[in-house]
């Protein structure tokens, strides 16, 4: 209704300054119907910016919406893959099972807090499991890029960080095994996701 207003206030300001100017003895204010014009116009033009930033606002945070629910799938497949290679390896993740029972124990690189830099040496093993490398990458990250398969794959093609530890397992149901970075969403090895404030 107030753009409305503002529309209805130009074109008469319009229809004043045409009039003053053609029969200014008859009609004045001239002066004034070219105040109501730029007046109006501003008017015009600061309520389109203000809704193509409020429209611009709302598509944004519906992106990032959705770019948090595809990362949660994604997780939630991720820790899926484990469990199912796990139930076929004496319930053991590949970061716990040697690599001459087809695992990735060698390849294991801790830091303090358990994240292991070789994550993708563990993806690598139950690529089976998880059947397309798209899945380790947040879509909501612009860093890292997806590998087309398994083959052609390393660290460059993953977001989501891996804890190992003889302590992240099936038997250990809420510690956490792996992590979205962007997002700061935790899986935990009973498939279950947490959010979190901060990185652990």
């Amino acid at each position: 209704a107030g753009l409305l207003a503002v529309v209805a206030a130009v074109a008469l300001g319009h229809v004043s300054y045409r009039r003053a100017k053609k029969q200014p003895d008859r009609f004045g204010g001239a002066s004034f119907a070219i105040t109501a014009l730029v007046t109006g116009y501003a008017t015009v033009l600061t309520t389109v910016l203000l809704f193509g930033l409020a429209l611009h606002q709302s598509f944004a945070e519906a992106k990032q919406d959705s770019d948090r629910t595809v990362c949660e799938r994604n997780l939630k497949q991720v820790g899926f893959a484990f469990r199912i290679w796990a139930g076929n390896n004496r319930d053991r993740y590949p970061f716990n099972v040697p690599a001459k029972e087809g695992g990735s124990l060698e390849f294991c690189a801790r830091s303090s807090d358990g994240s292991d830099s070789n994550a993708w040496r563990h993806f690598q093993v139950i690529s089976n499991e998880l059947s397309t490398p798209k899945l380790l990458v947040c879509p909501a990250d612009t860093s890292k890029s997806y590998a087309v398969n398994f083959v052609n794959f390393g660290p460059g093609n993953i977001t989501y960080q891996v804890r190992s530890g003889t302590n992240i397992g099936e038997a250990h149901p809420s510690e956490v095994l792996a992590h979205c970075p962007v997002h700061n969403i935790e899986l935990l090895c009973d498939g279950s996701l947490i959010r979190v404030q901060q990185k652990r």
